[in-house]
């Protein structure tokens, strides 16, 4: 996955996850974090976390479904 970011806070970066044998990459700009998958899914806890802290900090309380009810016995 790549993705730029273009905010007032950050200059614009390149940034990519991949993955190496058992490693996960984070590349930031000429940077490059390697660290095993354990730790990648700690930080993205943290991330997302944080992330919904922040989201919520800022008045945003829209959610998000991605769930869709099962339809058992539905007639055709």
């Amino acid at each position: 996955m790549t993705q730029s970011i273009n905010s007032p806070l950050l200059s614009r970066q390149r940034i990519s996850v991949g993955t190496e044998g058992e490693l996960v990459t984070l590349t930031v700009g000429n940077s490059t974090l390697k660290m095993p998958y354990e730790t990648a899914i700690q930080l993205s806890q943290w991330l997302r976390v944080r992330g919904k802290e922040a989201k919520r900090r800022a008045g945003d309380v829209s959610r998000h479904w991605s769930a869709v009810a099962v339809l058992d016995g539905l007639k055709g």
